[in-house]
């Protein structure tokens, strides 16, 4: 009876509680919408290069999909984005950026969704497609860095080998032709005949001329042999060297990415891994509706809580009448 007797404030707060509160949520709640990407991919354990096979240092697509939110990514997003870096935080932007993964645990994960928030839709569109944009750009390079510092050293080792050998080889070879120089080409045979009579009497036959000395052809055999290691050696030296040229031009070139953001095709580059592991079914699109706030949730939220303050309101109000 108290509560009846009440009715007319207790609708009238209500009504009031949740006119105020779907204004408040049109009007002064900031809206976020949310683009959203697919992005698949299957990264493989290994890349290979003109350089030989590199073995990737991250073995899952998980932790891939992880990196969409480093620091250079989101740095480069910002500047893209044309934010004042003043005023948008990499930590602002990670925390409108989500990553949904499967709970599926018997299946390698390969496809995940990422959304990115914004209190404009084309805003959203755009983050969304500059994010993902700076992601691939990031990934190439970090395997490029990657691949690029281990084949640097590779090649650095096995130059300073081959020059080990070569010395070795060029020593052999002087030796073998001063052994040669002091070799005779042909024996005797008269002379080794004459001799051989002299100590055993009872031969009946003699043959002769000259004949090649067996010494001096498995000498220069020898000698070919190592001319031709040699050759080989400094043709494969050679071409360590012009992969070493390359690598360190593209070493600078990464150095450059760093310090600028910009990202330009290499010359006899190394294939760039995300051309073939990492998709994106479709574009981003421009989100239609907001994703919150959601003006009925907080209307109905606004009114249960007028209600329920009006319903005390109008208890205490009796109370204080009655005890009057």
């Amino acid at each position: 009876m108290a509560l009846w007797r009440q009715k007319v404030l207790i609708i009238v707060i209500t009504l009031l509680a949740g006119i105020v509160t779907g204004i408040i949520s049109m009007f002064a709640i900031t809206p976020v919408y949310h683009a959203r990407l697919n992005i698949i991919m299957n990264m493989p354990a290994t890349h290979s290069t003109k350089y030989g096979d590199y073995m990737l240092p991250i073995s899952t697509n998980e932790q891939y999909i992880n990196l969409i939110t480093s620091n250079s990514i989101l740095s480069n997003t910002i500047e893209d984005m044309g934010y004042d870096q003043q005023d948008v935080s990499i930590e602002s932007m990670r925390d409108k950026i989500t990553i949904t993964k499967t709970d599926n645990k018997n299946a390698i994960q390969n496809s995940f969704n990422i959304s990115v928030a914004s209190d404009n839709p084309e805003e959203a569109r755009r983050f969304a497609e500059t994010l993902y944009n700076n992601y691939i750009v990031f990934i190439d390079v970090m395997v490029a860095e990657g691949a690029t510092e281990y084949f640097l050293n590779y090649y650095s080792v096995q130059l300073k080998s081959l020059e080990v050998q070569l010395d070795t080889n060029k020593e052999l070879l002087a030796k073998n032709i001063e052994i040669l120089n002091n070799t005779p080409m042909t024996i005797n045979q008269k002379k080794a005949i004459e001799e051989m009579l002299a100590s055993d009497s009872t031969t009946n036959f003699i043959v002769m001329g000259n004949i090649l000395n067996p010494n001096y052809t498995e000498l220069e055999l020898d000698i070919i042999e190592i001319k031709q290691e040699i050759n080989s050696i400094e043709n494969t030296m050679n071409q360590y060297n012009t992969f070493l040229k390359e690598l360190r031009d593209k070493q600078s070139e990464i150095v450059q990415y760093y310090k600028s953001g910009e990202f330009t095709e290499l010359k006899n580059k190394i294939i760039r891994i995300t051309k073939s592991n990492i998709y994106l079914p479709s574009e981003p699109v421009a989100p239609r509706n907001k994703t919150s706030p959601s003006n009925a949730r907080n209307v109905i939220i606004g009114t249960l809580l007028g209600g329920m303050v009006s319903v005390l309101i109008a208890l205490v109000k009796e109370y204080w009448f009655k005890k009057e």
